[in-house]
């Protein structure tokens, strides 16, 4: 991360950037709506709401505002809106202003630099990619390959830009991850997985490359089997409870793009 000296333009343009991530956030819930629903036009046709099908307004699909100015229900039929949307849109904000943190593409001197424009705009796709990804399987219990392979595509094309994996380091991490998850479904025949995680796993790899890829698994898992183990509690249930691994090898990448090195080198530190 880089350090930066807050200074009036450059709140504007972390303003400006929660903005467009909110707006993001919400086109990505309606996209994974109508990806789910096989609507004819995915990314064309107006918003309906979900209960009455009436086609909503522009004042009823600002991010986050309209779900509040609305107090969560619809305005036609005034049935309850998913608390979802306006989560899926706060955490879309908030994630493309961190990434501007990393990427800081105008310095506090106003100096613009298309390098780190570049990079911001690509980890930007990894993040709409990672966040759809984690809402859709949350939300269906599965793995969108029409999403997910497209980012493998173009994490593979990336490997040529500066400052990302070099294309070796990102195929090292695709098979760590195709061994790590092809065992398990080979185990156990397909009941602990599914070919959807395998999937988001080579995503992970060549985004990350093979040593963030391991912190990335390890964290996903760890945070996995907390949320399991609390889960079963709160339900008294083992059987029968599905639950999806995918948004958890979501967190485990999105904490690993952002402090993956952090944490390895602490990690390296107390071994030696």
């Amino acid at each position: 991360m880089t350090d930066m000296e807050l200074t009036l333009p450059l709140i504007l343009i972390a303003l400006l950037l929660f903005i467009v991530g909110a707006a993001v956030g919400s086109f990505i819930s309606v996209l994974s709506y109508r990806l789910h629903h096989d609507h004819k036009g995915i990314v064309k046709g107006r918003s309906k709401c979900t209960t009455c099908e009436k086609p909503l307004k522009a004042l009823d699909l600002i991010p986050i505002l309209s779900y509040l100015t609305l107090r969560g229900r619809c305005r036609y039929c005034a049935e309850p809106i998913s608390f979802m949307y306006p989560l899926l849109e706060l955490i879309t904000g908030a994630a493309f202003v961190l990434l501007f943190l990393h990427f800081p593409f105008v310095v506090p001197d106003l100096f613009f630099s298309m390098d780190l424009l570049g990079l911001y705009l690509l980890h930007a796709f990894y993040l709409i990619i990672l966040i759809f990804t984690f809402f859709y399987d949350l939300q269906y219990l599965h793995v969108a390959d029409s999403v997910i392979l497209p980012g493998i595509l173009v994490g593979l094309i990336a490997t040529m830009a500066p400052q990302t994996p070099h294309i070796f380091d990102s195929l090292l991490g695709a098979a760590v991850a195709i061994i790590f998850f092809g065992l398990q479904i080979l185990l156990s025949r397909g009941r602990w997985l599914g070919e959807g995680d395998l999937r988001i796993g080579i995503f992970m790899g060549v985004i990350l490359g093979w040593k963030l890829v391991i912190v990335a698994l390890f964290l996903s898992y760890i945070i996995g089997s907390i949320a399991s183990l609390v889960i079963v509690a709160r339900t008294k249930k083992v059987r029968g409870v599905k639950i999806a691994l995918g948004p958890f090898l979501v967190i485990g990448t999105l904490i690993s793009l952002f402090w993956g090195e952090r944490i390895l080198g602490w990690y390296l530190g107390v071994l030696i």
